[in-house]
């Protein structure tokens, strides 16, 4: 009875980081990684979907600009999925229109960061505190 107690190994956290610029997502997954997250990345929207059903991480970080479908419409499919749909989705974009942010918030993302401003350590930090690591 007790065996089991002792033979679980602890799950990886997983997370899917969907991104076109190569050297940004390779920059972001090494980060993740060394925090020992498993990374997953997509470079183009229509592979997304298919992705994260497979993957299916515990956290997904979208670029809303992407060859093949827009992160707009990415975003809408995987909240549409069943399997997805519970994912958390956090946008990191360099879109800083009010608009784009009010349409991803209505859309299910959980949070916004602005390329521009915002250090990759405050992103990792935001997936360790999202996924209690």
């Amino acid at each position: 009875m007790l065996k089991g107690l002792f033979n679980k190994k602890k799950v990886a956290n997983k997370v899917l980081v969907v991104e076109d610029d190569a050297m940004l997502a390779r920059v972001l997954a090494e980060r993740l990684k060394v925090t020992k997250f498993e990374v997953s990345v997509v470079g183009d929207g229509s592979k997304v979907l298919d992705e994260a059903v497979r993957f299916l991480p515990n956290i997904i970080l979208l670029d809303l600009v992407l060859p093949g479908i827009d992160g707009f419409t990415v975003l809408k499919q995987l909240k549409e999925e069943a399997k997805t749909k519970n994912i958390p989705v956090a946008v990191i974009s360099n879109l800083d229109q009010a608009s784009d942010i009010k349409s991803v918030r209505a859309l299910g993302a959980d949070q916004y960061f602005l390329k521009a401003n915002t250090k990759m350590d405050v992103i990792v930090q935001y997936v360790k505190d999202k996924l209690k690591q």
